[in-house]
């Protein structure tokens, strides 16, 4: 594991109650949640980006959409196999660690 440097950090009660409560979701210490998150979050911003999620969900919805009705039209017999293989994915590439 990397050294980790101590700093003193300030957050609001609020952030404080939300951290606390996904590092008990995910049952992680705090320091991991929070670190986890910066890596998120910081290359945007070191690259002049904001971070827009309601943008970035409604891509995602919309491209899923889009490619879900292309495959039901041109290759229905894949679609509920794609599915499947999808979940698969999820599951082994971006199941939450626990």
């Amino acid at each position: 594991m990397a050294r980790l440097v101590q700093c003193g950090l300030s957050i609001s009660p609020s952030q404080y109650q939300r951290i606390k409560a996904l590092a008990k979701q995910q049952r992680k210490p705090q320091a991991f949640v929070v670190r986890g998150l910066i890596d998120i979050a910081l290359p945007f911003a070191e690259n002049g980006h904001r971070i827009n999620f309601a943008r970035i969900l409604t891509i995602l919805e919309f491209t899923s959409l889009a490619l879900d009705t292309v495959i039901a039209k041109l290759a229905p017999e894949d679609s509920d196999r794609l599915l499947d293989l999808a979940v698969d994915h999820l599951k082994k590439f971006h199941a939450s660690e626990g």
